[in-house]
């Protein structure tokens, strides 16, 4: 078996990364996750937010959730998307130019984009390709995270995920939530086949819905740690390891509830990794 790289999800722990960002990276080195996918920088400078990971010997490879209005205007201006996030998200720097370097200054490779749920038009297209082309000035790759609205809404006919991959550049990477995917009522397996060479991360989510109704987006679901919802990983991990190879796989989780996050994260990572001992 390859050396697996596994990702922590930092949406889980924002509050947590918030209060004591050295002490939150370093628990998470000790579950024994081999880096994170950070979403937030919390005010702190790219240096800080780079030695805090180091010294928890824990690779920062990726942010999430960067509004694509941070990476083509000012910054300075309104973020209008996710503004529950947005006082954590702000960046240094005045320019997109600037903003992408202290990106990169805290070791990340990949920047997972958050889009309006709107409809998609030329004027996003044109901005996220330059944020693509930006990125890969600044030695980074652009993703495009999904959610489930991305298979709840149409646009054209298509589904809106697949709307926005044919109208913007080749950049522009996949970054596929599979939970996310099977919550909007799509079937995972179709986008991992569709877009497998535009893939280098995959999110692994996981879910519970009753029974039969585990693809019907009009019932409610709770979100799980990776292996103890309705997912099948037993199928999808396999083929991901045969077909795409990913560099990362991130354990995402959304919630724990009133539950332990760090307790599920750990059994999150145990179950993948025991899942792919079988690959």
């Amino acid at each position: 078996m390859r050396n697996v790289k596994i990702g922590c999800p930092g949406y889980i722990l924002r509050e947590e990364l918030e209060k004591d960002f050295s002490g939150t990276v370093k628990r998470i080195h000790e579950i024994g996750y081999d880096g994170i996918e950070i979403t937030g920088f919390f005010g702190k400078s790219a240096g800080e937010l780079r030695q805090a990971c180091d010294e928890a010997r824990l690779q920062a490879y990726g942010c999430f959730a960067i509004p694509s209005d941070m990476l083509c205007e000012p910054p300075a201006g309104e973020l209008r998307e996710w503004s529950k996030l947005n006082p954590i998200m702000k960046t240094q720097g005045e320019t997109p130019d600037q903003v992408m370097e202290y990106i990169r200054a805290i070791g990340c490779e990949y920047i997972g984009l958050c889009v309006s749920s709107a409809f998609p038009t030329e004027g996003l297209f044109d901005q996220i390709n330059r944020a693509a082309a930006l990125a890969k000035k600044h030695g980074m790759k652009l993703q495009y995270h999904n959610h489930n609205y991305e298979y709840t809404n149409m646009a054209d006919g298509e589904y809106r995920m697949d709307y926005v991959l044919r109208h913007v550049s080749e950049e522009v990477l996949f970054e596929p939530d599979l939970g996310w995917m099977a919550i909007g009522g799509y079937d995972p397996m179709r986008a991992l086949e569709k877009y497998q060479n535009r893939i280098e991360i995959v999110h692994l989510k996981d879910y519970y819905r009753a029974g039969a109704a585990k693809l019907d987006q009009t019932q409610p679901f709770r979100f799980r740690p990776t292996g103890y919802g309705v997912m099948d990983w037993a199928s999808i991990l396999p083929w991901c390891e045969e077909h795409i190879r990913p560099v990362w796989y991130v354990a995402d989780h959304d919630s724990a509830y009133d539950g332990d996050i760090y307790k599920e994260l750990e059994l999150s990572l145990h179950y993948i990794r025991n899942q792919l001992s079988f690959v």
